[in-house]
């Protein structure tokens, strides 16, 4: 949506808004989360709360319960019009007004129904062992009733954030699409995951083996990370899990979010004084991708490792500087590989270590 307001706010001259990079931490994340929305909303559609009641455990246990409830919302077939009002307005669709009856184990007392029935058809009373009062059926035209005006406003704001939402991600994919160009003349290529033989986590996390057993996949340091560095996993063993990756930016050594927002203890809480002591990865070059075999001095990693573990080393055959890792030194935290200008695969990139931190 903001990025749909910023491309007005362009086409007025005004810069209220910008724009915002949208992009796919991971894919198979995106899917599983799709295809679970989509699952709920049809059960949600079909049968109410089937989904609270059926697969989650907590609404599952609760659903049992109430089931046996000694007070509950009854209706009184002998005052109830057949209206359907509160039919409408049961957010657990647990009511059938057609045939006088509630479904308790969906039932979560919220008392829509009770505040909504203009005609005190609806009471909440003790119940043990009794069901609903019977009657007169009612009146079959009041039966088949039109849903109320306020039903058809909610059905109208839907459709309008459903339309809303539908433009921002049009304008979103659109800008996507637009390439990306060195002085209008070259495109610049997306940079590419790396093969990685060993995962990278956070600093913070004493090893990759206490990181991936103590961490939930609550996402939390994905959502709060300010340089894009952590992703869900789509490691099938670590599935969700954050690793980290350096295609968009890198480890800052100022930065300590998401050991501040780790909620179990899978990222230990530190300083920017006491992050430098983890050794989450090490760097190593590649010589085949480095620009120095194209003849372009370059020299971009050494000058921008916060470690300075980084060496330019003249190559007598070449006559050129080539860098070297001095592995002692380096802290993985990404900065050579993020601004390694090769591309698609950064010519120097970083693997994991199993133990980041000597105890």
């Amino acid at each position: 949506m903001n990025n749909l307001f910023a491309a007005i706010a362009e086409r007025a001259n005004s810069y209220t808004f910008y724009d915002k990079e949208v992009w796919l931490r991971s894919l198979p994340t995106f899917i599983v989360a799709a295809v679970t929305l989509v699952v709920v909303a049809i059960l949600a559609w079909r049968n109410g709360r089937t989904y609270c009641n059926t697969i989650c455990p907590v609404g599952t246990t609760l659903s049992f319960f109430s089931r046996f409830a000694m007070f509950r919302p009854m209706i009184d077939a002998n005052v109830c019009k057949g209206c359907k009002q509160c039919e409408h307005n049961c957010k657990a669709s647990c009511i059938d007004v057609e045939n006088r009856k509630i479904d308790y184990s969906r039932c979560v007392d919220c008392f829509n129904c009770i505040d909504t029935c203009k005609f005190g058809g609806l009471k909440y009373r003790f119940a043990w062992g009794k069901k609903e009062i019977a009657g007169q059926a009612g009146n079959d035209a009041n039966r088949h009733a039109r849903p109320d005006r306020a039903s058809e406003q909610g059905d109208a704001g839907r459709r309008a954030f459903i339309t809303g939402a539908a433009l921002a991600v049009g304008t979103a994919a659109l800008k996507a699409q637009e390439k990306k160009v060195d002085g209008g003349f070259a495109t610049i290529l997306d940079k590419e995951v790396p093969e990685r033989d060993i995962p990278l986590t956070p600093p913070g996390s004493k090893s990759v083996k206490d990181f991936y057993r103590r961490c939930t996949a609550c996402q939390l340091c994905v959502a709060e990370c300010p340089n894009n560095v952590l992703r869900p996993s789509t490691d099938l063993k670590h599935f969700m899990q954050p690793e980290m990756s350096y295609e968009r930016g890198y480890c800052r050594p100022e930065c300590t979010r998401c050991s501040e927002v780790c909620p179990t203890g899978a990222i230990r809480k530190i300083t920017k004084e006491e992050k430098t002591q983890y050794h989450v990865g090490t760097a190593r070059v590649n010589p085949e991708l480095c620009v120095v075999e194209k003849g372009v001095e370059c020299g971009n990693c050494a000058r921008h490792c916060p470690a300075g573990a980084i060496m330019l080393v003249k190559d007598d055959a070449t006559g050129y500087r080539r860098p070297v890792v001095n592995e002692e030194r380096c802290i993985g935290c990404g900065a050579c590989e993020n601004l390694c200008p090769a591309r698609p695969i950064s010519a120097i990139t970083v693997n994991g270590r199993h133990n980041h931190i000597e105890e």
